[in-house]
């Protein structure tokens, strides 16, 4: 059986391209050299991509403007590959799937979309599910529609700045403290903040519209984090078990909940999933309220990750009993079906 073409796409504009190196210097490293013929592909903040031939240990230490070569994705679906330019030559590079692991502006679609034109198949949710899923609001009233319940939440433009001081003052009278203040769009976690008087509202609002025009306020929940994932692998679906965030994003593999919430929260994750036709690695992030005992929907996540804290692969690895290799062969396999 011929090797497959796999390019690892990562990097991008935000501040987060580190963490996306790190996640493709770990996907690397526990991919089959017998399966893949490997193609590191990083993309910077300009947005231009260096295809990088060196060996993955001095991926996270390559200067990629001066050391990598420049490349860039052809559109032209008969070649489903890379355009490896050297001076004035061009080369084809033939790529047979791609995993994005990209962050920043090319989070929620924009990716997913270029490879699609292009006749590439990749890893992760689908171009549509992947822009719903970077865009709270979206994200938020998709749940409603689906009598999924949500923090209470607010949302602005940056018109609303010209009355800053009724700004927060709506903010302050219909949520109240603590809040969380954050852009619209998923992908910028440096734009986040928690507000816990006037001061820190100030600060987290200004501190948000500088990663967009739209911002979200949402109250916070008092309670607990709990998170689940779902894989979908020759048409079958896996929706894992439950997992509770801890103080210092430790992760408990088996938190005390009583099956009528665990039911509630993984029946509201798989409508979510199917909803959004994700076909995808998805995780989903829950509330469950301290005093009411309600259930609200925080987020859900289409980023790939692949570090070894990061929670999708953790809690699906622990759930399926596998390795990391083989869930990203799943993942592959997946892609290469859709």
């Amino acid at each position: 059986m011929s090797k497959l073409n796999l390019a690892v796409i990562f990097g991008g504009s935000s501040i987060e391209r580190e963490s996306s190196i790190e996640s493709a210097i770990t996907l690397i490293n526990n991919l089959s050299r017998e399966k893949y013929n490997i193609i590191p592909v990083y993309v910077n903040a300009q947005g231009n991509y260096f295809l990088y031939e060196g060996g993955p240990h001095s991926i996270k230490a390559a200067e990629w403007e001066n050391f990598g070569t420049k490349c860039q994705i052809d559109l032209n679906r008969q070649s489903n590959g890379l355009l490896r330019i050297s001076g004035e030559r061009v080369k084809n590079v033939p790529v047979d799937v791609a995993i994005p692991l990209i962050r920043g502006s090319l989070l929620g679609g924009s990716m997913q979309g270029v490879l699609e034109v292009s006749g590439i198949k990749y890893v992760g949710a689908t171009l549509m599910a992947s822009s719903l899923t970077a865009d709270n609001g979206m994200t938020k009233l998709l749940a409603k529609s689906l009598g999924i319940a949500c923090p209470k939440h607010l949302l602005f433009d940056s018109k609303d700045l010209d009355n800053f001081d009724d700004l927060l003052r709506t903010i302050r009278y219909k949520l109240g403290y603590p809040c969380n203040i954050k852009p619209l769009k998923r992908g910028f976690s440096d734009g986040i903040s928690i507000a816990y008087n006037k001061k820190e509202l100030e600060d987290a609002v200004l501190t948000a519209f500088l990663y967009g025009n739209k911002i979200i306020a949402e109250k916070m929940v008092q309670g607990r984090e709990l998170v689940c994932a779902i894989l979908v692998c020759r048409d079958e679906i896996f929706v894992s078990g439950m997992g509770e965030v801890l103080p210092g994003d430790e992760l408990c593999m088996s938190p005390k909940l009583n099956n009528e919430k665990i039911s509630e929260i993984k029946d509201a994750a798989l409508r979510l999933y199917k909803s959004m036709d994700i076909h995808g690695p998805a995780c989903f992030k829950f509330f469950l309220e301290d005093i009411a005992d309600n259930v609200f929907l925080g987020e859900i996540d289409t980023t790939l990750r692949f570090h070894d804290t990061d929670i999708y692969p953790r809690i699906m690895q622990s759930y399926l009993g596998i390795s990391s290799q083989e869930l990203i062969d799943k993942l592959i396999e997946t892609a290469l079906e859709h």
